[in-house]
């Protein structure tokens, strides 16, 4: 089955599939995962990635997990194939992710729960398995939309925090006491719901939101000044220092823009693809399946 489940786009992003399939390719490429408000899922169905955190001159490194969940939210994670890579990365809408993840989605920030916990092992093997045979990335997209509906539970949503997480999204900007007017509840009740279910205050969820505009904007050629007015910092210095508390680094030394909009940059090991994700230049492929999308897109390194 081809076809997006009826309303999976209100859950989901996209999905990735990564493909290197040369044993000699993979090793030698490198993703860098930076923070996002997105949780996300990944499930290998060839040979795993190996991981580091680091955060400015600090880093350790991170168990191996053949499929898992996170919610990315402090550093850089640093990972490399040990061999073939085939890979489903799923990008879930933040505000309704605890249909998926439940209701506990502090205990996905910084840390990976393995999906065989939340969803059971024989189910996840299973789904391995037939990723694993799929012949296109279509297939693999249709399989792991199934599985994704499968699993939805609308019981586990909190209108409130959710919608607050929806409303950040949009606009970064909104204080607290101007998101609770428009969600028509008190500050106290909503600071509450919110970290009771993404396990941060709001103001932290909207400077990560604000850092993905930051990095989206630089993807697509804007200056640094350019950006920090639109995003409402107070100046660049400001975005900056926001930035490097978040990720460890200064954003230039993570993003520039590419030479030509949404292409590779020759000159430059590092490139942005969606997801949040820097990817060291070599010879892959990315196919991005963008839900209420009708075609695929395809990226070649």
């Amino acid at each position: 089955m081809l076809g997006t489940p009826s309303g999976l786009a209100d859950y989901v992003y996209g999905m990735a599939d990564w493909q290197i399939t040369c044993p000699d390719h993979a090793p030698a490429l490198t993703v860098k995962v930076i923070p996002a408000t997105a949780p996300v899922l990944l499930i290998h169905y060839r040979t795993p990635f190996t991981a580091t955190w680091q955060f400015g001159s600090r880093g350790c490194s991170l168990p191996d997990y053949l499929h898992y969940a996170t919610m990315h939210q402090t550093g850089i994670l640093v990972a490399r194939p040990r061999g073939p890579l085939g890979c489903i990365v799923v990008r879930l809408r933040p505000e309704a992710a605890a249909c998926l993840l439940g209701e506990r989605m502090h205990h996905f920030l910084d840390a990976r729960i393995g999906l065989d916990d939340l969803f059971g092992a024989s189910r996840v093997s299973l789904l391995g398995e037939v990723l694993a045979e799929a012949r296109t990335s279509a297939e693999r997209f249709a399989w792991m939309e199934r599985f994704l509906a499968a699993n939805l539970r609308e019981d586990r949503v909190k209108p409130v925090a959710c919608r607050a997480a929806a409303l950040l999204r949009q606009n970064p900007h909104l204080r607290v006491r101007h998101l609770a007017a428009r969600l028509d509840v008190s500050e106290r009740h909503l600071s509450r719901s919110f970290q009771a279910m993404f396990g941060m205050r709001s103001k932290q969820f909207a400077r990560v939101a604000r850092i993905e505009r930051v990095i989206s904007a630089r993807a697509q050629g804007v200056s640094w000044a350019d950006i920090a007015y639109a995003t409402q910092f107070t100046d660049q210095a400001h975005m900056i220092n926001d930035f490097t508390e978040i990720v460890g680094v200064p954003p230039a030394r993570l993003v520039r823009p590419p030479l030509i909009p949404g292409a590779p940059d020759p000159g430059r090991s590092d490139t942005i693809v969606p997801g949040q994700i820097v990817v060291a230049a070599v010879q892959h492929r990315i196919v991005v399946r963008r839900l209420g999308d009708a075609a695929l897109s395809v990226v070649r390194h």
